[in-house]
């Protein structure tokens, strides 16, 4: 009997260590990124990118906005839209919406006023729309800005949950440091 039990024993303890070596495996598996790429057309390209915990982050790429892609208002105030189905109501309304600028190699943030003096680019979105702003308030002009790129990023709001996101007010890294935001989410940059 005693024999029994011991063989019992270190039977239970062999699939033991079995079975948690393959769940191991199969973690392994799983740690792979799932990306998707859809065609907006109008020179948008978007990757949808999906990790592990099952948080898809969406990213263009960087779309080249030239002078005839801007609509004027007034001698002030002109407007260059970007469609995407992407942004939807739930990540407009709980997501995280980030819109980037590069201007000859210079990669910021919007909104920004690093261009020029009294010159600010900023935007404001909707549902399947983000419209890029450049307001001039005069004075002088670094070099031709309607030869600028924008890049957004969509974060829909599952990805502000888990144990270490810190939600949506508690930044889990630096929106303005562009490189930071690429790191952390796995974009190509």
């Amino acid at each position: 009997m005693k024999n029994l039990l011991i063989k019992s024993t270190f039977g239970l303890l062999a699939c033991s260590t079995l079975f948690a070596c393959q769940k191991e495996k199969q973690d392994e598996t799983t740690t792979t990124e799932q990306t998707t790429t859809i065609n907006q057309s109008n020179g948008i390209i978007e990757t949808a990118q999906k990790s592990p915990d099952g948080t898809s982050v969406i990213f263009s790429n960087w779309i080249q906005k030239t002078d005839g892609d801007w609509t004027s208002f007034g001698t002030t105030k002109w407007t260059t839209d970007m469609n995407t189905t992407s942004l939807t109501s739930a990540v407009k309304d709980n997501g995280l919406v980030l819109v980037y600028f590069n201007y000859n190699n210079f990669i910021s943030q919007l909104p920004n006023q690093s261009l020029g003096e009294n010159i600010v680019l900023d935007y404001y979105f909707n549902t399947g729309k983000i419209t890029a702003r450049y307001t001039y308030g005069g004075g002088s002009v670094v070099g031709d800005v309607w030869y600028i790129k924008f890049r957004y990023i969509l974060i829909p709001s599952s990805a502000f949950s888990g144990p270490g996101q810190g939600g949506r007010v508690g930044k889990p890294v630096d929106y303005k440091d562009y490189n930071a935001v690429c790191d952390y989410y796995g974009i190509p940059k």
